[in-house]
């Protein structure tokens, strides 16, 4: 378990950074390692200053927080899955699903907190900032640990491995060669998976248009959202493609045709079977690499269920979620294409599932449609 959890504030008030930082050192396992007033100073501390959580601010002069927050995540790339530096953002508004709030979870934000409104003469109150805080502090301690305990040692290399090495405990897959690479059974496939985090409304929305066309079966996509706004990403990815049934996922609904399906937040996506048909079904099961839903889970489901008919995608996102389910995705002989560095917010989940062998081929998120469309050309040709 974690000991401490290393907090750096930033915000261009002194006045209300202080009050924080008394309210957070009346706790314990909290270590303020360090208090800014702008985003350039954050990301200088954290080049330096091993951090754990960056109480982060919105509104600021110079590097605003949303700049701030992407450079969090570009570095957070190149961080073990386990040691990611996570971001509270910290807002004046009072309702939490402003455009702004939107974006920031978006990008990976952990949460959210809405500052108090006092006035110039006003004392800021210390223990209502900690009463509310505690609580977003500990949720966070408690999925750092547990993505701590999942990747035990865990690194995201900087450069490819050979991905015909297999990681322990795992039968060796066919060697891959330049060009195109046939995954492991030439059929015809029946559904197609996505996974998806940081970043990932903005390459779904670029992502899903381009796709659409190519096939005429099932897209079940895990993006890493709390509950309430996987609903409202349905909703917008529904208008991009008005010939398609577009929504968020249903207990027990029948998966079929030219159906897209986002996994509710706070749940686990499945798919079964029962008899011919093959279900949707929505899970309460513990976090796996410290997500709800987890990439892995479905990616796991859909091997099972449809075997070498199934095509994944692992797209922008940190962590490694989704690599350990893109492996069994290419065990049961499906393919698995992954979101090149370049163009993805974060390089963890793609850069984790092809450093660990289970990436068939790697392309830039526009060029990922047409990729597919290759595969299914070389799996339906004589």
């Amino acid at each position: 378990m974690t000991d401490l959890l290393r907090v750096l504030l930033v915000d261009d008030s002194r006045i209300f950074r202080g009050a924080i930082q008394s309210a957070l050192e009346t706790l314990p396992w909290v270590r303020i390692v360090g208090s800014v007033f702008s985003g350039e100073k954050a990301l200088a501390h954290l080049d330096s200053i091993p951090t754990d959580l960056v109480l982060l601010d919105l509104d600021m002069p110079g590097l605003p927080g949303i700049d701030t927050l992407k450079r969090i995540q570009r570095t957070n790339a190149h961080r073990a899955p386990a040691e990611p530096v996570g971001v509270l953002v910290l807002t004046d508004q009072a309702d939490d699903r402003t455009e702004l709030v939107r974006q920031a979870k978006a990008l990976g934000a952990f949460d959210c907190f809405s500052k108090p409104a006092y006035g110039p003469s006003e004392t800021i109150p210390v223990q209502a900032l900690l009463n509310s805080l505690q609580p977003l502090l500990e949720r966070y301690r408690n999925r750092l640990n547990r993505s701590r305990l999942a990747n035990p040692g865990s690194r995201i290399l900087q450069r490819p491995v050979d991905p015909s090495t297999p990681p322990a405990g795992l039968p060796a897959l066919p060697p891959q060669s330049s060009g195109i690479r046939p995954a492991l059974n030439p059929r015809h496939f029946a559904a197609v998976a996505i996974g998806v985090s940081t970043g990932g409304p903005k390459a779904l929305t670029s992502l899903i248009p381009s796709l659409v066309p190519q096939l005429d079966v099932p897209i079940l996509i895990v993006q890493h959202m709390p509950a309430g706004f996987t609903a409202s990403l349905a909703e917008s990815l529904a208008k991009l493609v008005p010939d398609w049934s577009c929504a968020e996922a249903r207990q027990g609904e029948e998966i079929q045709g030219r159906m897209i399906r986002v996994a509710p937040g706070g749940k686990h996506l499945e798919v079964r079977r029962n008899g011919a048909k093959t279900l949707i079904e929505l899970t309460d099961k513990p976090p796996e690499c410290g997500c709800k839903p987890a990439a892995d889970v479905l990616f796991r489901s859909m091997a099972a269920a449809y075997g070498p008919r199934v095509a994944a995608f692992v797209l922008t996102g940190m962590g490694s979620d989704g690599t350990k389910g893109a492996l069994e995705i290419r065990k049961s002989g499906g393919l698995v294409l992954a979101q090149d560095e370049s163009t993805s917010v974060v390089w963890g989940m793609p850069g984790s599932a092809l450093n660990a062998g289970a990436v068939h081929d790697v392309a830039p998120l526009d060029r990922l449609p047409q990729l597919l469309t290759e595969w299914i050309r070389r799996r339906t040709s004589p």
